[in-house]
């Protein structure tokens, strides 16, 4: 878990939500959200997830493998 510097955690507290975080090195953006907010979307998603498993950064079928 990354714990926030001081100046991070006064953009937190901004009007402007979720906030941004840019990775410096790609230029990949990020959004922070709260953890309830965060299992919410989970438990909207996850009926439309079925058949699903998330593998690292990409979406794979659970039956890609299985010979059609």
């Amino acid at each position: 878990m990354i714990e926030l510097r001081d100046d991070q955690l006064q953009a937190l507290d901004a009007e402007q939500q979720p906030v941004a975080a840019v990775d410096p090195r790609t230029g990949q953006v990020y959004r922070l959200i709260r953890e309830e907010v965060y299992n919410v979307v989970c438990g909207i998603i996850k009926p439309f997830n079925r058949g699903w498993d998330a593998d690292e950064d990409l979406i794979v079928r659970k039956d890609a493998d299985e010979p059609r």
